[in-house]
């Protein structure tokens, strides 16, 4: 038996330890039955249970709820689905909520390390102080290192926030070196702190969803807040490079329909926007292929949010499959 989403088969048989994320009581034909949606470390799947104590078990089941499944791997429109035979609320200590989310590649003191590196590099002293500042905060820095840096798209397992800042921040310093005018360490420091409201933004309680924060002011508010918060506590910090830094941080997404408050303005802002999309579209294409591979087809499923396939082949036969 097997817990593992990525590749569950029609017929397969399913046991273990499970978060629900969405839950409904339905009736057919007169019978109730639930309908759900349970993930863990390895994804998500939908699924039907039919047994007679439906009714009770909808009393006691709720989203978030960490239960015990045994059930079998089927196929219903086209798509994976899980015939649930037994399903029970798991015991306090009998799995750790950590277990059931998906992971990133590196440790928090690996990716405390690399946030450090950059930190050093900086050499104007007021981005230094302000870096500083929010990123040696602990209850801060814990939340940082450990986020997903979005609920489903790019990054979405405990430390893709941090890894998904590192890499866009190693796109920029790169990126900085073509062009002249570029302050380095505007466009570092910039980096660093682009994506801090997430850590407000999100929360963590069995799965990744939005705190009730973060639909009301999204993560690009809540970063300019606590970056002017920090900046209020550093005397005599400039007033217009706290507005530059801020100008980044609400521009990175570049216009109005991917949510920026305003579109960037300065040659550091401008750079930022676009390794920012770098990264979370090349990412999320990332998580297509590793996902979407292992079904054999040659294209995935179209992609709404690209408006596109993805095409498979060509990764089939190297070290990705």
């Amino acid at each position: 038996m097997s817990d593992d989403l990525r590749k569950i088969e029609v017929g397969e048989k399913i046991l273990g330890f499970f978060v629900v994320r969405k839950i409904e009581q339905r009736v057919k034909e007169g019978q109730h039955y639930l309908s759900l949606e349970v993930g863990n470390s390895s994804g998500r799947i939908n699924g039907t249970y039919w047994g007679d104590d439906a009714q009770e078990l909808y009393k006691v089941l709720s989203q978030g709820s960490v239960v015990k499944i045994m059930g079998e791997g089927m196929e219903y429109g086209g798509k994976s689905w899980l015939s649930i035979q037994k399903i029970r609320l798991a015991e306090p200590n009998e799995v750790e909520i950590e277990q059931l989310l998906p992971k990133g590649r590196y440790s928090s003191d690996v990716l405390w390390k690399q946030v450090e590196k950059y930190i050093n590099l900086l050499e104007d002293e007021w981005l230094k102080k302000l870096a500083t500042s929010i990123f040696y905060d602990s209850e801060f820095r814990d939340k940082f290192l450990t986020y997903p840096a979005a609920k489903l798209w790019h990054g979405a397992y405990l430390g893709g926030l941090a890894e998904h800042t590192l890499r866009v921040t190693a796109v920029c310093k790169r990126v900085s070196e073509f062009y002249s005018p570029c302050r380095h360490d505007l466009l570092i420091c910039g980096a660093l702190l682009h994506d801090i409201g997430k850590v407000d933004e999100l929360s963590i309680a069995g799965f990744f969803d939005y705190s009730v924060k973060g639909r009301l002011l999204g993560h690009t508010v809540l970063g300019v807040m606590r970056v002017v918060e920090s900046a209020s506590r550093i005397d005599g910090f400039p007033d217009e490079l706290l507005d530059e830094v801020v100008h980044m941080i609400l521009s990175h997404h570049g216009d109005a329909e991917r949510g920026a408050a305003i579109r960037p303005m300065t040659i550091e802002a401008i750079i930022l926007h676009h390794a920012d999309l770098l990264d979370s579209q090349a990412a999320g294409v990332e998580h297509i292929i590793e996902k979407e591979l292992p079904k054999g087809k040659q294209f995935s499923k179209y992609i709404s949010l690209l408006n596109r396939f993805i095409y498979l082949d060509g990764y089939r036969n190297g070290t990705n499959e």
